[in-house]
């Protein structure tokens, strides 16, 4: 294989790869991860590994995973009691706004209305502070 051919593969790899990056979820590294409160007693935590956790008090009321892609996220409840485990209802997508420390949710498609009403209806302020990536 001579030089410049070599060169010219290298070349187009990068250019492949290139390519394909605006294809990736690049700005699911911007979802701010961390422990956000609705009020003194629920708080909604967003793990770097894709898991989410619904806590009031001290008690788990629901579990599941998140995925970003852009500005929307979606939700897949798991289990909890207060978890949307219906056929066809663990899923809905958002799409998300971080500004002054405080999420914010609006619906895309849910068909889970008190999963709607809980994540648009109130005000996340954050109390633990990371990125996802």
């Amino acid at each position: 294989m001579s030089k410049n051919h070599r060169i010219n593969i290298i070349g187009l790899c990068a250019v492949a790869i290139g390519a394909l990056l605006p294809l990736t979820p690049a700005l699911a590294a911007d979802f701010p991860i961390g422990r956000y409160s609705a009020g003194p007693h629920v708080s909604i935590v967003f793990a770097n590994d894709g898991q989410f956790h619904v806590i009031q008090d001290k008690a788990m009321q629901v579990s599941g995973t998140y995925t970003v892609k852009g500005e929307k996220v979606e939700l897949t409840d798991q289990k909890g009691p207060w978890a949307c485990t219906k056929e066809g209802a663990q899923t809905g997508t958002y799409t998300w706004k971080y500004d002054n420390a405080v999420l914010s949710f609006s619906k895309v498609d849910d068909p889970c209305e008190d999963r709607v009403g809980s994540l648009t209806r109130s005000v996340w302020k954050q109390a633990g502070k990371g990125k996802a990536g």
